[in-house]
């Protein structure tokens, strides 16, 4: 235990994303972890320039990133202390859902704060203008291509805008993994949740393989692309979109700012699982989130960044964190809150337990642009068929993964 003036002076930064995630921090867990830890500040900064900083060899203590690639490549630079190395692991850990933890390298480089994953969701209005069953959403993706040709066909709505059946985040394609992972649960229903883009190693490509489903991924997104529009310019919130497999836990509040008046869950929209190949199948979706990541320093500036990481963990403080960041809980003593009870937020917590977790690489950046530019080939352009897109991408990963 260290002593009160071991403490003096000291500064713990904490790194998080810009805006909700910045605020939350510095309004709760900065005041409580000071009055714990007097003459220790904690400083709160924003993430938009980490690599920036890492470049020059200048790191924060603790850093809110994500689940998957990050980890893996911070962790193999060298960057970040293994956190079952302190006291305490153990009893955080053991209160953290196990399907959110991970070893990196054989040790523990991470402890998931929240998760999130994603859903569809649908406008039962426009299902039922179009002659479909607004309590009955589509459950395989031959269903989804029929219900979006039916709701492309309605007419303009009163605010003069085409309708469409569906819609996807296009304009985000060129962000590369991150647009991966709103890709990659659909994905995986269509391979049973059995393949991701690289083996269990990270060493080969595997999405290529016939029975990992990539092609005719590619093919029935380049099919609904023909009902959707081409960015999200209009979104699911203009009232004009018929589905959306794309939606996460935190997009809940875009429901408030809808055109016309808020959209009301249960009322005016649905959630549905994502659609599979075949009746029956499982419905899987992408497992995300923010993890906890420490970067190493002195043994005293350790301890107090596991200090911090701790508090964050506490049942009291992680529910506050995912009430006011709008996400899902990772800690088993949470799940059956009140707060995740909600008709908003029960589908979701069910969901977490047919999840796929990002993947572990660092290299699986690299393949994720690979793959999203063949995708855009297909879906966007028009340009290839699904099976040669496929081959080529594979071709291209396997000449990145070798050098």
């Amino acid at each position: 235990m260290m002593t009160p003036f071991a403490w003096a002076k000291e500064r713990i930064e904490f790194m998080v994303p810009p805006g909700d995630y910045m605020n939350f921090v510095s309004d709760v867990i900065k005041p409580e972890y000071e009055r714990r830890y007097p003459g220790v500040e904690l400083v709160v900064t924003s993430d938009g320039n980490l690599e920036t900083r890492m470049a020059a060899g200048d790191y924060p203590n603790v850093y809110a990133g994500i689940f998957g690639y990050q980890v893996a490549r911070y962790a193999r630079l060298g960057r970040l202390a293994y956190l079952n190395q302190f006291d305490g692991f153990d009893g955080v850990s053991e209160r953290v859902d196990q399907d959110f933890m991970a070893e990196n390298f054989g040790r523990n480089y991470f402890i998931p704060w929240h998760a999130t994953t994603q859903m569809m969701i649908y406008n039962k209005e426009l299902f039922a203008e179009a002659g479909l069953d607004p309590e009955k959403p589509p459950v395989t993706w031959d269903e989804y291509v029929y219900a979006a040709k039916k709701i492309s066909q309605l007419p303009r709505r009163r605010n003069g805008s085409r309708v469409y059946g569906s819609v996807f985040w296009n304009e985000e394609i060129s962000s590369g993994s991150w647009y991966w992972s709103m890709l990659s649960q659909m994905y995986y229903n269509f391979n049973n949740g059995e393949y991701q883009l690289l083996n269990r190693y990270g060493t080969h490509p595997v999405f290529d393989r016939k029975e990992a489903g990539m092609a005719e991924f590619m093919g029935i997104m380049r099919e609904i692309q023909k009902y959707s529009p081409l960015t999200m310019e209009q979104d699911f919130f203009s009232r004009t979109i018929g589905m959306w497999p794309q939606y996460g836990f935190g997009w809940r509040l875009n429901l408030q700012d809808a055109l016309g008046g808020p959209m009301e869950i249960g009322k005016d929209v649905g959630i549905a699982p994502l659609p599979v190949r075949n009746e029956g199948d499982p419905h899987f979706s992408n497992l995300d989130g923010r993890a906890l990541m420490m970067f190493k320093n002195t043994h005293e500036i350790e301890d107090l960044s596991w200090n911090l990481i701790e508090l964050l963990m506490e049942d009291r403080f992680n529910l506050k964190a995912a009430q006011a960041l709008q996400q899902l809980p990772t800690l088993r003593s949470l799940k059956e809150h009140p707060h995740f009870q909600t008709e908003e937020a029960i589908p979701f917590v069910n969901q977490l337990e047919n999840t796929v977790m990002n993947e572990s690489f660092a290299s699986v950046a690299d393949v994720s642009n690979i793959v999203l530019r063949y995708y855009s080939r297909v879906v966007l352009r028009g340009e290839l068929e699904p099976e040669e897109a496929v081959r080529r991408a594979g071709q291209k990963a396997r000449k990145v993964l070798r050098n």
